[in-house]
């Protein structure tokens, strides 16, 4: 009952993202690989990439927006330009625990490229930004059309699932510093840049400790002059110590993305 009520609570946040621009629009707008925000949709060919285009719209998205509610039917996809989001699980009455740190690398929705339409997980903004949303029925209408579409998407579960069971054997074996250090570096990856918005909470709720140890590790990487932190972000300032002071988890997921989205993608077979 304490979860379904939780649950309650949490959906009063779920909102749509309100529209900044129109699909035919967008062909225009990426025309190049280089002009898209989301790492996934710049690796599609040029007709792959139009045909998904002309089923997306661009959308804002804002802080403590919920994206997907877990047991609830998908809506619609996201594959995020700017930002981040946090998909997380809870076990039983506990605070829910961040699985996947989401960016302009990935996209969420993954249940609907394995066949489900109702998600295990909460996915929630953090930092606000920008995505191309697709409806539900579209995407799946373009996966079972388009092979290389389905392929990279495909590509995508896998780097994701290397990426959580880094984070099982991570989270169980490394020390808070090294933890933080990871999740610090998988976030600037994430986020495209060293300034990461995220408050202690977001980040003790990330890693499943408590607020205070968060503080106190934090506060000792800015004496060491890795980080410079303020109220509600943090600023990488030593990129290379960081990663030294990272467990080899970090390198072990960017790798698993690189590694299972690396390659020519299968031949496409029709586009709509």
């Amino acid at each position: 009952m304490l979860e379904l009520d939780f649950e309650k609570r949490e959906m009063q946040n779920l909102s749509s993202a309100s529209s900044v621009g129109l699909k035919p629009v967008l062909r225009a707008r990426y025309a190049s690989p280089l002009d898209v925000g989301n790492d996934l949709v710049a690796r599609l060919s040029p007709p792959s990439r139009h045909s998904l285009l002309e089923r997306c719209e661009p959308v804002r998205l804002t802080a403590r927006q919920v994206l997907q509610e877990r047991r609830l039917p998908m809506q619609h996809a996201y594959f995020i330009e700017s930002g981040a989001a946090s998909l997380t699980t809870r076990a039983g009455d506990c605070p829910p625990v961040e699985i996947h740190t989401l960016g302009r690398k990935d996209f969420v929705g993954v249940p609907l490229v394995l066949g489900m339409r109702v998600s295990p997980h909460r996915c929630t903004v953090h930092v606000p930004g920008n995505a191309l949303r697709i409806e539900t029925e579209a995407l799946i209408g373009l996966i079972k059309a388009d092979r290389e579409i389905e392929k990279l998407l495909l590509r995508y579960v896998q780097a994701t699932l290397i990426h959580s069971s880094q984070l099982v054997a991570c989270n169980s074996r490394h020390n808070l510093p090294q933890r933080l250090a990871r999740w610090l570096l998988v976030a600037r990856d994430r986020i495209g840049g060293n300034e990461i918005a995220l408050t202690h909470k977001c980040m003790a709720q990330a890693l499943g400790v408590r607020r205070a140890g968060i503080t106190t590790t934090v506060g000792d990487m800015e004496a060491s002059g890795l980080i410079r932190r303020s109220r509600g972000r943090i600023v990488i300032v030593d990129e290379s110590r960081l990663e030294e002071a990272s467990c080899t988890c970090f390198r072990v997921i960017r790798s698993a993305h690189e590694s299972s989205l690396a390659g020519p993608i299968a031949l496409r077979v029709a586009h709509p």
